[in-house]
């Protein structure tokens, strides 16, 4: 049985919130907009950046992994993937010691990709 949902149109109760902020905090929120659309561009970068340092098309990339170059290209933009997605291009690319690397509590730790992917 489908329960039956209800969409609101909530835009103007959120402009009104947007014009009760000062300017100081109008001026923050635009800010922190402007530096997220450039980390979103940055990452989309980087994939592409990574095929480019290995001197390779996506065409190339394409037919090392035995995909259309539009997964190739569509790949490259995406914001979210699966780790496998994610080391099977970098391998394509040429890419060798793959890993992730992040600080938890103060630590460096690093989770190596292509062994975690065969175990």
């Amino acid at each position: 049985m489908t329960k039956n949902l209800r969409f609101t149109d909530r835009s103007t109760e959120i402009q009104a919130r947007m014009d009760a902020l000062s300017d100081e905090d109008r001026e923050l929120i635009a800010q922190m907009r402007e530096q997220a659309d450039a980390d979103d561009r940055a990452y989309r970068m980087q994939l592409a950046t990574v095929r480019e340092a290995g001197h390779l098309t996506q065409a190339e990339i394409a037919q090392r992994l035995g995909k259309p170059q539009g997964n190739v290209s569509r790949t490259e933009r995406a914001t979210d993937m699966l780790y496998s997605t994610l080391r099977s291009y970098l391998e394509a690319a040429g890419a060798q010691d793959i890993a992730i690397t992040a600080t938890v509590a103060g630590r460096r730790v690093e989770i190596t990709l292509a062994e975690a992917a065969s175990s």
